[in-house]
């Protein structure tokens, strides 16, 4: 099976497709399974452009009791300047994760075979923004911005 027909990636892609219809602005960036020099890496990362929100897809409990372990899904680490999203989502087929194991502030959503259900809803946390503007240069970078002076005030 290669990796586009793996249920992570399709969890990847559904996820991605569910954040884009959230709230009146709607999340305009959302980038899959990018890669950065951050200590936090989800599977979904987006923002409306006044917020942010991430979702970590776990397909196997072991998956999730693995992640749920990181250093930086803590409230009170020293990697958690690096934490990214305003909202955080777990996103795992029906049964996999149990809302009473979710980290402090954390969301659950449900794939049932054909559609997201939202289990438990994220509570909008304050995010640091380094991991943030990590996301956002990598992602500006891959899709070919240039690096220089970006002058939006040039003299006529």
């Amino acid at each position: 099976m290669s990796k586009t027909e793996s249920l992570h990636y399709k969890l990847c892609c559904e996820g991605a497709k569910w954040m884009r219809k959230q709230k009146w602005s709607s999340y305009k960036i959302v980038a899959i399974e990018l890669c950065t020099v951050n200590a936090e890496n989800p599977d979904v990362w987006g923002t409306t452009g006044f917020e942010s929100m991430m979702i970590e897809v776990k397909t196997s409990r072991g998956d999730f009791l693995k992640d749920k372990a990181k250093k930086f899904r803590t409230e009170d680490d020293e990697y958690r300047h690096y934490a990214l999203g305003n909202k955080r989502y777990y996103l795992a087929p029906e049964g996999i994760i149990k809302p009473a194991e979710l980290p402090i502030s954390w969301g659950l959503l449900e794939w049932n075979g054909s559609m997201i259900n939202i289990i438990k809803e994220a509570e909008e946390v304050v995010c640091e923004n380094m991991g943030e503007v990590a996301m956002l240069c990598s992602i500006m970078r891959r899709e070919g911005v240039r690096t220089g002076i970006f002058n939006y005030r040039k003299n006529k």
